[in-house]
């Protein structure tokens, strides 16, 4: 009967198994793969955040004309509405404020119509995010 030969390792020892440096190796290896894993959840996260509130953001814009639209049609019959400066809103469980900064101007060369500027800004974290939108209106 024969034996078998223990095969031995690559560092060329006589026991089964792993080495201590082997182990170390793959450990720092399997660390490093949940850092990034881990740092790019928490990226994703943000991108969701800064486009859910880029699309409230032109939800607004839009609605912000719509209404200085339906007060400039009775002008100067009423006096014009520009409505609020700011709104509030949360957008996943953090308020967010939306500041508006609303510009309504005549072409100058064209007297009939009209320019309306709206601009929207907000934090976004430490960030400074902005958008604008024109619109022209005839009078």
């Amino acid at each position: 009967m024969r034996l078998h030969k223990r095969t031995k390792s690559i560092t060329g020892n006589n026991f089964r198994g792993f080495t201590f440096v082997e182990v170390m190796v793959s450990l720092v290896v399997l660390c490093s793969g949940i850092v990034v894993i881990y740092r790019s959840f928490f990226l994703c996260a943000d991108y969701l955040n800064n486009l859910t509130c880029r699309l409230y953001a032109s939800s607004l814009i839009d609605e912000k004309i719509g209404d200085v639209s339906k007060s400039f049609a009775d002008w100067p019959a009423q006096d014009l509405n520009l409505g609020n400066n700011f709104v509030t809103l949360d957008i996943n469980h953090k308020p967010v404020r939306f500041t508006y900064d609303i510009a309504l101007q005549p072409l100058s060369d064209v007297k009939s119509v009209w320019q309306l500027d709206v601009k929207l800004a907000w934090a976004d974290g430490r960030r400074s995010m902005h958008m604008q939108r024109s619109a022209y209106m005839l009078r």
